[in-house]
């Protein structure tokens, strides 16, 4: 990977800052700004850490450094840098070709690079090829079909991290079908193309927590869970998951 060598001037900076429709801001190393935080109450209001605290526990659980990571979901490259910051060989993908270009520019406004890649992860003609480990940070929940999605990206690596939201207890339950297996949750509705934050379709299926970890230790995985809290939009859990050494 390059590391930029002159650091950003003044004027490109602000060009950055102009030019594209940023949701989230980060530090360079000279203390300015890249990116904006006023963009919408609740989302991202403060300068964002990198790494954040569960990139800080990935690499203390896996060593990231050398592990060839795909990223699922780059949104603006934060999580991105993170991964970098460790030394992790990264492949970055996202829907959103705005996505891949915010996330190629901060990269490069931080003094780093990655692969970074428009990608539909529910096309299930994709060849991912084989990665040591998944980043999986806030897409789950905006998928039509998180299942097949999951079959499609669990054989391809050692390790994943995965966090989500997943359909609490008590709420209108709903049923997915995949390849005549039965899996509990229900449907949430997306903003539509147009909301940043949203998916594509109108709307995602949330699995429980208990499908959502059987499907996990299906694929051969050992399955912990790193956190669980309380949001606005309902349960959301963090899940560490690796093969059996």
């Amino acid at each position: 990977m390059i590391r930029m060598i002159a650091p950003l001037s003044d004027q490109a900076l602000q060009e950055l800052n102009t030019v594209l429709p940023w949701y989230a801001g980060t530090l360079l190393a000279d203390g300015r700004l890249l990116g904006r935080l006023d963009a919408r109450p609740h989302k991202r209001e403060d300068v964002q850490p990198i790494p954040d605290k569960r990139i800080k526990r990935l690499d203390s659980a896996l060593g990231l450094c050398g592990k060839t990571v795909l990223e699922i979901g780059c949104f603006e490259g934060i999580h991105t840098l993170g991964l970098r910051h460790f030394g992790a060989d990264v492949t970055a993908v996202d829907l959103r070709p705005i996505n891949v270009l915010k996330t190629l520019a901060r990269l490069s406004a931080h003094g780093e690079s990655a692969r970074v890649f428009i990608l539909d992860v529910e096309d299930a003609n994709v060849d991912l090829g084989h990665f040591d480990v998944v980043f999986h940070c806030g897409v789950l929940y905006h998928l039509e079909d998180p299942v097949s999605h999951l079959r499609a990206i669990l054989p391809a690596c050692d390790a994943i991290y995965l966090d989500t939201h997943v359909a609490e207890p008590g709420r209108d339950q709903d049923t997915l079908v995949v390849g005549g297996q039965s899996y509990q949750g229900y449907r949430h509705h997306e903003g539509g193309w147009q909301d940043p934050f949203s998916g594509r379709a109108a709307s995602a299926f949330w699995l429980t927590m208990e499908d959502l970890q059987a499907l996990i230790k299906s694929h051969g995985f050992e399955c912990q869970t790193w956190s669980e809290r309380a949001e606005r939009n309902g349960a959301r859990v963090g899940l560490f998951a690796r093969r059996p050494a």
